[in-house]
């Protein structure tokens, strides 16, 4: 891990393998995670834009003018009209022609199984893979089917979001509450399954083509006791070894405990590797920390 550097992007490779990108002067470095020592300190004073994404070359720039931005925002507004990407695209009155042309391409709609009796529907890009499922921390899911566009994928999404038991948004807080639920993944399968059937007869639609994901298998859970987490709030420290991420919440092991740390609260944020020990002060209730 670099000695210094902006934490930029954090996600899951074309290979399903989860790395954080370190903004380092006018470079982007990619690092990845799984069994990495950590031992960083963030400075929370300013929050900085973490630039934009050229669709046209695949890649992703810096700000040019190292903007800062308020917390609750990634990018400043000049880096978000360079991107154009709105995920909400159909409740926008218009769209900008970079989110024309990805509208245009092949979009699956899924349905993403968290806990029991916790699923959300969804639309993604074909071309994405399974990055958007492990992107969300979804434990399974099941990929209905693919469409032309966006368009016609968000129909059926709407469709289904309308039906009981289904969810199309899932905040972090609700995501770290279910990871310390025993997961079982045979009554996950069974309840997608008739959630499915259940879909089918009222929307009067069916999915032959239906394909299980087992996305739990990415996120190196196993021989990983979940119901032990201690979930960290407020911390400017991100340290121990890296033994699971699931989504946007990654797992360290620290002197024996495992801490969950929501990665998203990071992004933004210079870090400074510390050598030697360092000492974090760990929670000593579990509530809804995040």
């Amino acid at each position: 891990m670099p000695d210094d550097f902006l934490l930029a992007y954090a996600s899951f490779n074309a290979d399903n393998q989860p790395f954080i990108d370190c903004q380092i002067g006018d470079e982007i470095k990619r690092r990845e995670l799984f069994g990495q020592d950590l031992s960083l300190e963030f400075d929370f004073s300013t929050k900085y834009c973490t630039g934009w994404v050229d669709f046209e070359n695949h890649s992703s720039q810096i700000c040019p003018d190292s903007a800062t931005v308020d917390g609750k925002y990634e990018n400043c507004l000049k880096c978000r009209d360079r991107t154009g990407f709105n995920p909400a695209f159909y409740n926008a009155d218009s769209v900008s022609a970079q989110q024309e042309k990805i509208n245009q391409n092949p979009h699956f709609v899924y349905l993403a199984y968290f806990a029991p009796g916790v699923i959300k529907v969804g639309i993604s890009q074909e071309e994405r893979g399974i990055r958007r499922l492990l992107e969300q921390g979804a434990r399974l899911a099941l990929k209905l089917e693919t469409f032309s566009s966006a368009l016609i994928a968000r129909q059926y999404e709407a469709k289904i979001a309308s039906l009981d038991g289904i969810v199309e948004t899932m905040p972090i807080h609700k995501k770290l509450e279910f990871i310390k639920q025993p997961f079982d993944r045979a009554d996950g399968e069974k309840k997608l399954q008739q959630k499915l059937l259940e879909i089918e007869q009222k929307i009067v639609v069916s999915f032959p083509k239906s394909e299980l994901i087992p996305c739990e298998d990415y996120f190196y859970t196993a021989g990983v006791d979940l119901t032990r987490v201690v979930l960290m709030k407020d911390q400017n420290q991100l340290a121990g070894r890296v033994r699971s991420i699931i989504g946007p919440i990654l797992i360290t092991d620290y002197d024996g405990q495992l801490l969950a740390y929501n990665v998203k609260k990071f992004i933004g944020y210079q870090a400074q590797k510390i050598n030697g020990a360092i000492d974090i002060e760990i929670p000593s209730t579990q509530l809804a920390l995040f």
